[in-house]
C-alpha cells in the first residue's frame, strides 16, 4: 500500500463531491449540502472524517506502525538472555599455565557455599606457583606447604565461566560478576534511562521538526546503534550504544502513538489502544525461543535488531501529521495528505480551493481558541520548552489530572517490569516465564477492546488496577508454592498490561494537539522511575524480605485504582483543541472558543 499516489495530482471536481456525515458513512447526496457541511466542521477530527475513518488507508497505516512493537520487545525485555549468567569461578593463571584441567582447578582452588554451589568470587589462599610446580596430586598431598592462611580465601580479579549452556553472553565477555555485577544491572537500567531521556524531549523535538522526520531519524539511529553494540570492545561502550538505542526507540514509539491517535477516529482509538499491544506480546513470546536457539549474544543482538530494517519503507509510506502541518501553516501539504487518505478510503473530497479554505478556517479557529492559553512564549528554545510544559498545569483541573496520570504511569511501569523480572525470585524457568508472560498479554489486549468501547476508559482502568492488586496481594497467601505464585503473578501481569494500554490512550485523549506528545512523553518519563527501580526492589528489597516487592506492587495498584476515579471518561469525546475543551471532557458542553458557553459566538463563517 502506498500513501502517496500520483493519481492524486489532479483536483477532484466539486460537482462529484460526496461526504460521509459520521463514522457510519451516511452519504450526503447534494454537493451544495456537502460543502456547507464541510464548512461547518468545528474541528480537525471532524474534518478528517471527510476523508473516511475506516478504510484501507487506515488499516495499512496502523499495521505499518504498530507491527514495530514486536521487535521493540526484543530490545527492552531481552537483557536477561543477552546477559545470561552461567556458573563461574576464579581464574587461577598459574594452574592454567600448568595445564591443569578445569575440574582439577575447581576441586583444588575453589571453595563451595553452604548450598553446594561454587563460590565464584573467591579462591583458597594458596601458593599457586608452588602448587603448579608440584602438580595436582602432589599439591593435594602437601597442602600444608602451599597454604598461606588456613581456611583462608581471597578475592580474584578475573573469572572463568562454564560455556556448556552459553557460548558467550554480556556477562562472560565483560566479566559482569562479583564486584562488577552492578554493571550487569546497569545494562538493564540504561535502557530505562534512555527511555526516560527520550520521554523528556519528545514533545519538543516533534513540535520543532514534525513527527515524520523524528520517526525516520529515530529508526535509522536505532539500527546503527544496535549493530554497534555487537562491536563494543568493553562494557562502557556497550552501555553508551545501548543508551542511544533506547533514546531513539522511545522517540519513535511515543511519536508513532500520538500520530496514530491524531489520524484515527474515537472508535478506532479504542481498538488500536487494545490490539496495538499484541505485537509487543508476540515479541515477548518469541524472545525465549530465539534466545534458546542462539547462544552467542552478538548474533542474538543482530537478530533482535534486524526486523527494524522494514522501517526503511517509512521514507515512502509514512505521512506527516496533518494537524502539525496545519499548526505550522503548511496547508497545501496537509491537503495533499487528506486527499491521499480519501483516495485509498474511496471517499471524494471538494476541490482544492474549497479544501484549503476549510483547512485554513480550522487553523484560524484553533488559534482563536488558544486566546488565554499563553501563546507566544518567545522564540528561544528554552522559553518554548518551558511554555509547552506549562500547558500541562494551566489550571487546577489540568494539574490534578496530570498528577493522577503521572502516578498511574509510575505504578503501571513499576508493577509491569517488576512482575516481568520476578521469575528468579519465585523459582520459575526464565524461558517459560517470559513466554507465558507474553501470552497472557494477548487475551488482555483482546478483552480490553469491548471493555473500553462499551464500558469506557475510566472504569476499565479502575478495574485493571483492582484485578492486578488482588492477584499480587493474593500471591502473598499461597505459601512457598511456586506454581500458584507463578499463576497469580501472571494474572497480575494480565491486568497491568491492560493498564499500560489505557494510560497511553487516556494521556493522548485529554490533551490538545500542541501538548499531546509532550504529555505522553512526560508521563512516560515519570513511568521510567518505576521501571528503573523495579529490578532493585526485586533484587535488594526482595533479599531482605521476600514478601515486600509483591506488597509494594499490590498497594500501589490499589492507590492507582482509587485515584483513577477522578479522571474524566473520554469514550465519546473528540480530541480537545483548547483548555476549555480539556476541562469539559465528559460534560455536555460542546466544542467552542475560550469564552464561556454563554459568551461564545461563531469564530468564523464556516461554523453553523
Amino acid at each position: 500500500m502506498s500513501f502517496k499516489d500520483e493519481k492524486l495530482s489532479g483536483d477532484v471536481e466539486c460537482k462529484k463531491f460526496r461526504k460521509y456525515l459520521d463514522d457510519e458513512a451516511m452519504v450526503v447526496s447534494s454537493p451544495a449540502v456537502a460543502e456547507d457541511k464541510a464548512q461547518g466542521n468545528s474541528s480537525f477530527e471532524e474534518f478528517l472524517s471527510l476523508a473516511g475513518n475506516n478504510g484501507r488507508w487506515h488499516f495499512g497505516f496502523i499495521l505499518l506502525l504498530y507491527i514495530g512493537g514486536m521487535p521493540s520487545a526484543f530490545l527492552v525485555m531481552s537483557y536477561q538472555f543477552l546477559g545470561a549468567t552461567p556458573d563461574y569461578w576464579c581464574h587461577v593463571q598459574e594452574l592454567h599455565d600448568a595445564n591443569w584441567t578445569t575440574q582439577q582447578i575447581i576441586d583444588f582452588a575453589i571453595p563451595r557455599k553452604v548450598d553446594g554451589k561454587l563460590e565464584g568470587c573467591l579462591h583458597r589462599d594458596y601458593n599457586y606457583s608452588l602448587a603448579a610446580s608440584l602438580g595436582y596430586e602432589a599439591a593435594k598431598e602437601n597442602l600444608d606447604l602451599i597454604t598461606n592462611v588456613v581456611n583462608g580465601t581471597v578475592s580474584c580479579p578475573k573469572r572463568d565461566f562454564n560455556h556448556t549452556e552459553y557460548k558467550s553472553t554480556l556477562v562472560t565477555d565483560f566479566d559482569l560478576v562479583c564486584e562488577r555485577r552492578v554493571l550487569y544491572s546497569t545494562t538493564s537500567s540504561v535502557t530505562q534511562i534512555g527511555m526516560f531521556f527520550a520521554s523528556l524531549i519528545v514533545g519538543y523535538v516533534t513540535d520543532l521538526f514534525g513527527k515524520r522526520r523524528i520517526i525516520l531519524i529515530s529508526y535509522m539511529s536505532l539500527i546503527l546503534s544496535g549493530v554497534l553494540q555487537t562491536m563494543s570492545p568493553n562494557v562502557e561502550m556497550y552501555l553508551l550504544f545501548k543508551f542511544i538505542e533506547s533514546v531513539f526507540r522511545m522517540l519513535s514509539a511515543i511519536t508513532e502513538h500520538t500520530l496514530v491517535m491524531e489520524l484515527c477516529s474515537n472508535a478506532q482509538r479504542a481498538y488500536i489502544s487494545s490490539f496495538g499491544g499484541i505485537p509487543w506480546s508476540i515479541g515477548c513470546m518469541l524472545i525465549p525461543a530465539i534466545a534458546y536457539s542462539i547462544r552467542e549474544w552478538q548474533y542474538l543482538q543482530l537478530i533482535f535488531v534486524a526486523p527494524f530494517l522494514y522501517t526503511i519503507s517509512f521514507y515512502w509510506l509514512l505521512p506527516e501529521s496533518p494537524r502539525w502541518l496545519i499548526l505550522k501553516e503548511r496547508y497545501v501539504e496537509a491537503v495533499k495528505i487528506l486527499k491521499t487518505i480519501a483516495y485509498w478510503n474511496k471517499h471524494t473530497l471538494p476541490c482544492d480551493e474549497k479544501l484549503l479554505e476549510v483547512v485554513k478556517s480550522i487553523d484560524i479557529k484553533e488559534k482563536e481558541t488558544e486566546c488565554d492559553e499563553g501563546e507566544g512564549y518567545g522564540k528561544s528554545l528554552v522559553r518554548r520548552c518551558l511554555g509547552q510544559l506549562q500547558e500541562l498545569f494551566q489550571s487546577r483541573v489540568k494539574t490534578m489530572r496530570a498528577l493522577v496520570l503521572f502516578f498511574c504511569w509510575f505504578t503501571t511501569a513499576f508493577v509491569y517490569y517488576g512482575i516481568s523480572l520476578i521469575s528468579t525470585n519465585i523459582g520459575s524457568n526464565k524461558y517459560w516465564y517470559m513466554f507465558f508472560g507474553g501470552l497472557v498479554e494477548i487475551p488482555s489486549s483482546i478483552l480490553l477492546w469491548p471493555l473500553i468501547h462499551f464500558v469506557g476508559r475510566k472504569l476499565s482502568m479502575i478495574g485493571s488496577f483492582v484485578l492486578c492488586a488482588a492477584s499480587i496481594l493474593g500471591s502473598l497467601g499461597v505459601g512457598e508454592s511456586s506454581v500458584w505464585k507463578t499463576i497469580l503473578s501472571l494474572s497480575g501481569k494480565f491486568a497491568i498490561s491492560a493498564s499500560f494500554c489505557l494510560v497511553y490512550l487516556v494521556a493522548a485523549e485529554i490533551n490538545t494537539t500542541k501538548s499531546r506528545t509532550l504529555a505522553v512523553g512526560i508521563s512516560s518519563a515519570v513511568a521510567r522511575f518505576g521501571s528503573i527501580s523495579s529490578p532493585y526492589v526485586n533484587d535488594i528489597l526482595g533479599d531482605t524480605n521476600p514478601l515486600a516487592p509483591a506488597l509494594m506492587f499490590g498497594v500501589l495498584s490499589c492507590i492507582s485504582a482509587i485515584l483513577s476515579i477522578s479522571l474524566p471518561e473520554t469514550r465519546k469525546a473528540i480530541l480537545p483543541e483548547s483548555r476549555f475543551e480539556i476541562e469539559n471532557i465528559g460534560s455536555s458542553v460542546k466544542r467552542n472558543s475560550c469564552k464561556s458557553p454563554k459568551e461564545t459566538k461563531s469564530h468564523s463563517s464556516v461554523n453553523k
